[in-house]
């Protein structure tokens, strides 16, 4: 199990993703690949998936309060939503700002204590993501699967929580209308 306590750790970690790094980590859902939201961070989740690029990223943090500096001109329906629904499992899809890459489609605050314990460390404390696989494929299972696919990332194994919930119910907002992309786990009532 990964020690994020660890200070050398911390620092190693946040060297790697200021270099343009990758890491896998694991979600309430699966597990997922991550990187700065920058455009260099996102070109490498981009290039290890071989992922299209019409597909977007999105942004996950562990709190509102981080994960807000990337939201632009969100309708005031996105704020309702997130105050009610995270953390867990909602994907808001609105535009988001701050970053030199147009990758990222929606935000979200997973409620998943080993994700929050990992993004408390991060500089910035958010991440751009995607499932851990390849562009396509199923999601890859396991640390040890993750490692063996793609042997060049540092994997963060802090499962003390089960994972493999309902995926995240996506929801892309205007200023009008709540369209439901994927229904998940939350119920948008």
């Amino acid at each position: 199990m990964t020690n994020l306590q660890d200070t050398d750790f911390i620092k190693k970690l946040n060297k790697h993703l200021l270099n343009g790094g990758v890491i896998a980590f694991p979600t309430d859902t699966v597990w997922g690949l991550g990187a700065l939201p920058t455009r260099g961070g996102a070109d490498a989740i981009f290039e290890l998936k071989r992922r299209p690029k019409e597909k977007h990223l999105i942004i996950m943090s562990d709190s509102f309060e981080h994960i807000k500096q990337y939201m632009k001109d969100y309708p005031k329906k996105a704020f309702e939503l997130a105050e009610k629904y995270w953390p867990g499992a909602l994907t808001i899809g609105i535009p988001v700002a701050e970053t030199d890459s147009m990758s990222f489609g929606g935000v979200r605050v997973p409620n998943y204590k080993p994700f929050q314990e990992l993004c408390s460390i991060i500089d910035g404390h958010c991440l751009a993501t995607t499932s851990a696989n390849i562009s396509g494929q199923p999601p890859l299972q396991s640390a040890e699967e993750i490692q063996k696919q793609f042997p060049y990332i540092m994997v963060i194994d802090n499962t003390f929580d089960k994972m493999g919930g309902a995926p995240s119910t996506v929801a892309i907002l205007t200023d009008d209308e709540i369209k439901i992309v994927r229904q998940g786990a939350v119920e948008i009532k």
